[in-house]
Formats: structure tokens, C-alpha cells, sequence
């Protein structure tokens, strides 16, 4: 509370001027009489004109503040953002660039990889064939000299058989069935 006030002064207002004053005090939860004061040391020490309604000290004051605040926001924008901007538009580009070059290459590349594979692929598979029909050949190879020996252990077995008195008959028909089973080889 303040100070008690030595010396009383009257003042005279309306009714409805000492309701609003009334209603004011009540909300800060003064009284009359220290809401006056407290009004008084208000605009003494603002050295506000009371009958300025608009307040234009705070305005300008508020006015002041805001073009600070957006002298600060232009700054940064000259000094951050617009320096950012040209940055990340730099970087895209050049990283377009880079995607772009890498798409080119690496597609060719791939391309050319595919291409060589699919050449390798049809290489190893004429390898497989050719081996398959080595492997075959080496078959029929060991068949055909197991043929060939029969037949040829079957020839010395018959020509033992003869003697100097067998028939050119028997002889000529043991040539004959011999080269037979060879052609039929």
C-alpha cells in the first residue's frame, strides 16, 4: 500500500467518472484513492498526455521496435538466406549434373557389362555342348575299340582254328564277315 498522505485533497467528479474509477480500482485491487495515485506517479513519470487515447509515444516506441525487427529480418536475409538460396540452388544443379553423368555412364556400362555377359553365357554354353559331345565322342571311342577287339580277338581266334588244309571258302568267308563288322562299326 502506500504511503500515508499528509495532507487530504478534495476532488470533484461526476457519478459515472467515480463508477468507472470504482470499477478500475476494484479490478487492480486498490482502492480509490491508491489507484489515483498510482495513475498520477503513471503519467508523471511516462510524461504521457491523459487525453491521448491512441497513445502515440507507445506507438512509435512499438513502431520503432518493429522496424528494428525487420531491418534485422532484411539483414539476415541479405546476409543468410538469400546466400543459402543461391548455395542450395548451386548444389541441385550441380548435383542434376552428377545424376545425370552417372545415369549416362552407368547405363552404358551396364549395357556393355549385359552385352559381354550375354556373350559369355553363349561361349560357356558352346564349351558344355562341346565338352558333352568330347565326353560322348570319348564313349563311343572306348566302345568302338571294345567292338573292334572283339572283332579282332575273334578273327585270330578263327584264323588259329585253320589250319594249312581249311578251304579258301572258310578263309575268304572270315575276311569277309570281318570286314563286315568292321564296316559296321
Amino acid at each position: 500500500m502506500m504511503a500515508t498522505i499528509e495532507n487530504n485533497k478534495t476532488i470533484r467528479f461526476s457519478e459515472k467518472t467515480d463508477s468507472k474509477l470504482q470499477a478500475v480500482a476494484n479490478k487492480c485491487g486498490l482502492s480509490k484513492l491508491d489507484l489515483f495515485t498510482y495513475m498520477v506517479d503513471y503519467f508523471y513519470k511516462t510524461k504521457k498526455d491523459p487525453r491521448d487515447l491512441n497513445d502515440d509515444l507507445l506507438k512509435n516506441a512499438i513502431n520503432r521496435k518493429t522496424d528494428n525487427i525487420v531491418a534485422f529480418i532484411k539483414t539476415q536475409e541479405q546476409d543468410l538466406l538469400i546466400p543459402i538460396k543461391k548455395e542450395g540452388e548451386r548444389l541441385g544443379a550441380s548435383q542434376r549434373q552428377i545424376v545425370e553423368y552417372f545415369n549416362k555412364q552407368i547405363i552404358a556400362h551396364n549395357k556393355q557389362q549385359k552385352e559381354s555377359y550375354d556373350g559369355q553365357v553363349i561361349a560357356i554354353g558352346k564349351v558344355v555342348d562341346y565338352l558333352s559331345k568330347l565326353d560322348t565322342a570319348q564313349l563311343d571311342k572306348n566302345k568302338l575299340k571294345k567292338r573292334f577287339s572283339g572283332i579282332l580277338e575273334h578273327y585270330m581266334t578263327a584264323r588259329e582254328k585253320m589250319t594249312m588244309l581249311s578251304k579258301q571258302a572258310d578263309k575268304d568267308e572270315l575276311m569277309r564277315f570281318t570286314r563286315e563288322q568292321v564296316n559296321n562299326l
